[in-house]
């Protein structure tokens, strides 16, 4: 049950700050899914051919900006989006799907579908975005202690000031044996917190590899997915292009992707 439901907390609109709203999603959705033929038949002698577990397509993935192979051309989805849907396929059977409620907190399209065909309950939510169930802030989240089984929150609390406190009320509404999917940027070895969020940024804090101790000190266990836990053919690798200024020399390196699961 919610606690609260005041149409100043739940539905507020707010003014344009920058922040996406939602708005033709579908549409984009729609559109990068008819790239796919065309993309592959382009790129047919590509010595790289991967499967995606989200949308089915097998064949050569995309660039993303700096970002080598990263993106399927079908449903457009990236690294860490991949990992995703193949950890809670296998944490999630049909049997186990369909006996969880779930909170998504500003979520990706693919996992809105599959959580509502699949799972028992779903609720949406963002602080901004308007094509969602609920507008709230994680800080203060509007349910009763112990009404999720599942919360997942992609790239998410590097944005929140107060992330403690959001990791804390996500914790609150898990019921016991509830998982929490919670996974940041990996940035730094250390993380960044910055006490004012900085003018050319939105986020508030760089993440970092350490970052995951702020969930131990709240939850049972904390277990930690990444790309060697699964077939090399999903592409699950972050590879980063980097060109130097001083002689245009190319090299490449690899950011971490981690999935941290988190239980009540």
């Amino acid at each position: 049950m919610m606690r609260i439901s005041s149409e100043k907390q739940m539905g507020k609109k707010r003014k344009d700050d920058g922040y996406n709203r939602g708005k033709f999603k579908e549409f984009e959705y729609f559109l990068k899914g008819l790239r796919a033929p065309f993309y592959k038949l382009l790129n047919y002698k590509s010595n790289y051919q991967y499967d995606c577990p989200i949308c089915g397509y097998s064949g050569p993935f995309m660039d993303k900006k700096d970002r080598l192979r990263a993106k399927c051309p079908k449903c457009g989805e990236l690294e860490r989006a991949r990992l995703a849907m193949l950890v809670l396929s296998q944490i999630y059977d049909d049997k186990k799907a369909s006996g969880t409620d779930v909170l998504h907190v500003s979520p990706e399209n693919f996992l809105r579908k599959m959580f509502t065909k699949k799972f028992k309950s779903y609720v949406s939510s963002d602080l901004y975005r308007e094509d969602v169930d609920h507008q709230f802030d994680i800080q203060n989240i509007p349910y009763s202690d112990q009404s999720f089984d599942l919360v997942f929150a992609s790239h998410v609390l590097e944005y929140v000031k107060n992330d403690r406190q959001a990791i804390k009320e996500i914790k609150r509404v898990l019921r016991p044996g509830g998982l929490a999917f919670l996974p940041v940027p990996m940035l730094h070895e250390k993380t960044i917190d910055f006490e004012e969020r900085p003018p050319n940024k939105r986020i508030i804090r760089e993440t970092g590899i350490d970052y995951f101790d702020r969930y131990k000190k709240i939850f049972k266990e904390v277990k930690i997915y990444d790309a060697s836990s699964f077939q090399e053919r999903f592409n699950l690798n972050i590879d980063i292009k980097e060109t130097s200024k001083k002689n245009s020399k190319i090299k490449t390196y690899q950011m971490p992707n981690l999935l941290p699961v988190c239980k009540a």
